[in-house]
């Protein structure tokens, strides 16, 4: 290693101790955990919890004395545990990508401190503080680290609980990064060709807010973005720390590229004009973000102006969901209102035809629909790449698509190991974030001990990314450090995308495991339901010139919020999403209520055969809409073809049914409204009807009657006639004859 490589591994050591120096801005009350617990030795009950809160320094410079960890221990079981005391030990150093996935499998017996006792036995529930260190080499019982590189640290808890022998009852596995060793040891260097970093900052709420309302005003389901906008919340973190770290470094601010969703964008700049929130009761109070809401929309604008910006579809909805479902119509809103309204709010333009899936693929109808409107690239995880030759970007031979489809993939070492371990993705409403300490080391092995010589590092965090202010600014930090030093050379993402291919790839894979991922299909059949109903209500409204509410502004709301209920935020959150999409139903629900048959309360009376039914609708619509009327069947009620009725905004329509009526009494006819496409407007109104007329066939069994009772008269007057005639001639005869 060359002196001059010495000289600059030393200022980027010294400018690394600043990674284990507190920040001053609010944080929450406990930091958020480093490392990934291990199950108990043997695979025992588990009876105690270690969380290690703080490791210092976060990576090894020439500088390190020691290596210090600070955490909490809890007893989670059911009996005392006495005799508890901790140790830091290590494994060798890890030469390869696999072995840092599995850094938490890796041997750590090649060097080990003495173990510390806590000082305290633990009754159940109860949790202690500890505090162990250990020297990073040179004097005793040490790390014995005697070259860079990345090595896996335990930090291992024994104890005794009641009942039982000594055993290891916690542990915590650590990469621990050591860019140079302390006492005039070796260095790391830079590669001869440095990697090329690209990193995606995303500013993603962790779900959506916004509530679908038909009169324009702003509705959330919570209040919980304010305060995540606010100083300190986790969106106002994610944007401040750029900014700081960019304006320390302005060339990090090159490799950032920030992934936006325009919902939040548009959601953020309604709060500023005012929004009212819904409460779990279901009342709608004020909310308190407005002035919040527009510190940070500045600030956004600010940051990204004249910088790299990628907007995903608006509400991050699930692409390969919505196409599998057959929602074409909803993906194609999605995408491109994307772009417009993220251009119009930041006043930036979005990287054209760029695509960020979650999940890191798309299926197969969903890139053939990407790719019709224009060459596509996707941010891919390379797993899903098949029989890649070459290197990014890559041409997937992608069948039947009328423009190029290409991949440029990330960095899938390094993005894991920011996520939350044996996750995808952290859980709706919960601070699970973790430290990025898994991420720092990553970084640092692709900077520094990967075999690899340049090549692209695109790193991608987590979408809805929960990490705590301190634990991003160790990120930016090192990374705008290994700029500064040569280890690693900033890569605008446009500059990536715009780079000719350099490869190939069969196709990008879409296997079971991804399709299980998505939006649930009972979800998307509800989307489409509503939807389709949408539609239909839409083909039958008109604008008009009393009111000038055109109908696609009534309703498009309902098609955004469809969209919110299809988020890849509701992954693995069915609920969420079924509530989202059930609200979107009870606005379109009040909208169909809204046009209904008048109930004039009483009975009507029809004076003839051929009087009229009067039937008055009234349309609470602020547009026009045509109307379909429909009489329930009724024995001696024949009612004449009914034509569709347009009825004006905010306006009663009367009209005159034309019927045969061939029955007389009081009797009930249902009339029923609906769309000509055959959606139900309102509810069923019953009318009674009260006819004193009657019918042709009424007329004809009275007169059949009625003449059936002359000739039954006229027989009973000719019998007697005929009985009266024979009487007196028998008397006659007896006369005559003595």
């Amino acid at each position: 290693m060359t002196r001059g490589w010495r000289a600059g591994a030393a200022v980027l050591a010294s400018a690394l101790l600043a990674l284990s120096a507190p920040l001053t801005a609010a944080e929450p009350a406990r930091a958020q955990p480093i490392g990934q617990p291990l199950p108990p030795a043997g695979g025992g009950q588990s009876r105690m919890e270690l969380t290690v809160e703080d490791l210092a320094p976060r990576v090894v410079t020439a500088a390190t004395q020691q290596v210090t960890v600070k955490g909490r221990i809890t007893n989670t079981g059911d009996r005392p545990i006495e005799d508890i005391s901790v140790r830091l030990q290590r494994g060798e150093a890890i030469d390869s990508d696999r072995d840092l996935r599995d850094v938490q499998n890796q041997a750590t017996d090649t060097a080990a401190g003495p173990f510390q006792d806590v000082g305290k036995s633990l009754e159940p529930g109860d949790s202690a503080d500890i505090s162990v260190f250990i020297p990073v080499r040179d004097g005793g019982r040490t790390l014995a680290i005697e070259e860079p590189g990345i090595y896996p640290l335990l930090v291992n808890v024994n104890g005794t609980p009641d009942y039982s022998e000594p055993a290891r009852l916690a542990a915590v596995s650590i990469p621990l990064p050591v860019l140079s060793v302390p006492g005039g040891g070796p260095a790391a260097s830079p590669k001869a060709a440095p990697p090329e970093v690209t990193v995606l900052w995303p500013l993603l709420d962790e779900r959506p807010r916004a509530l679908p309302a038909t009169d324009n005003s702003t509705l959330l389901a919570d209040d919980d973005l304010a305060d995540s906008l606010a100083a300190g919340g986790r969106l106002s973190n994610l944007v401040n720390v750029v900014r700081s770290a960019t304006t320390a470094n302005p060339q990090l601010l090159r490799s950032v590229c920030f992934a936006v969703d325009p919902d939040l964008l548009e959601t953020v700049s309604k709060m500023t004009e005012g929004y009212r929130v819904r409460t779990p009761a279901g009342q709608y109070v004020t909310g308190k973000g407005a002035q919040a809401a527009a510190d940070w929309l500045t600030s956004v604008q600010d940051l990204t102006r004249g910088h790299c910006v990628v907007s995903v579809p608006y509400a991050d909805a699930d692409l390969s969901a919505l196409s599998r479902a057959g929602a074409a119509d909803l993906a194609q809103l999605a995408v491109p209102s994307s772009a417009s309204i993220t251009a119009r709010l930041l006043s930036v333009q979005p990287i054209k035809d760029l695509y960020w899936p979650a999940g890191g693929t798309y299926d197969q109808n969903t890139l053939v629909s990407l790719a019709s409107s224009g060459p596509a690239t996707v941010l891919a995880d390379p797993a899903h790449l098949q029989k890649v030759e070459g290197r990014g970007p890559y041409t997937i031979g992608v069948t039947q698509t009328a423009n190029p489809v290409r991949a440029l993939p990330v960095d899938s070492l390094v993005s894991d190991a920011l996520a939350t371990p044996n996750s995808p993705r952290a859980p709706i409403g919960g601070n699970s974030g973790v430290s990025v300490q898994n991420g720092l080391a990553a970084l640092l092995y692709r900077a520094a001990f990967d075999q690899r010589v340049g090549g692209q590092v695109l790193i991608a965090p987590p979408r809805r990314w929960l990490a705590s202010n301190t634990e991003l600014d160790q990120f930016l930090s090192l990374a705008g450090q290994l700029f500064e030093q040569g280890f690693t050379t900033p890569l605008p993402l446009d500059q990536a995308v715009a780079a000719p291919d350099g490869g190939t790839a069969e196709s990008l894979s879409y296997t079971a495991q991804d399709t299980a991922q998505e939006i649930p299909s009972p979800v998307t059949a509800d989307v489409m339901r509503i939807n389709a109903t949408k539609r239909d209500m839409l083909d039958a409204m008109a604008e008009d010139n009393t009111t000038q509410v055109d109908p696609n502004a009534l309703l498009s709301p309902l098609q955004y919020g469809l969209l919110r209920g299809v988020s890849t935020a509701w992954r693995g959150h069915t609920d969420g999403a079924a509530n989202t999409v059930a609200f979107v139903e009870q606005q379109l629900d009040g909208l169909r209520d809204l046009v209904v048959v008048n109930d004039p309360g009483r009975p009507y009376s029809l004076a003839s055969g051929d009087s009229p039914i009067p039937i008055t609708i009234n349309n609470g619509l602020p547009v026009a809409i045509v109307v379909r009327i429909t009489l329930s069947p009724v024995p001696g009620l024949r009612p004449e073809q009914i034509r569709d009725v347009r009825v004006p905004p905010l306006a009663s329509s009367s009209q005159w049914i034309q019927a045969d009526v061939s029955r007389a009494g009081r009797f009930t006819v249902d009339v029923e409204l609906s769309t000509p496409g055959g959606t139900p407007l309102g509810e069923t109104v019953r009318l009674e009807l009260n006819s004193t007329s009657y019918g042709i066939i009424s007329v004809a069994v009275t007169g059949t009657a009625g003449a059936v009772l002359v000739l039954l008269v006229g027989v009973r007057i000719f019998r007697r006639v005929r009985a009266a005639r024979a009487g007196g001639t028998r008397a006659n005869e007896e006369i005559v004859d003595p």
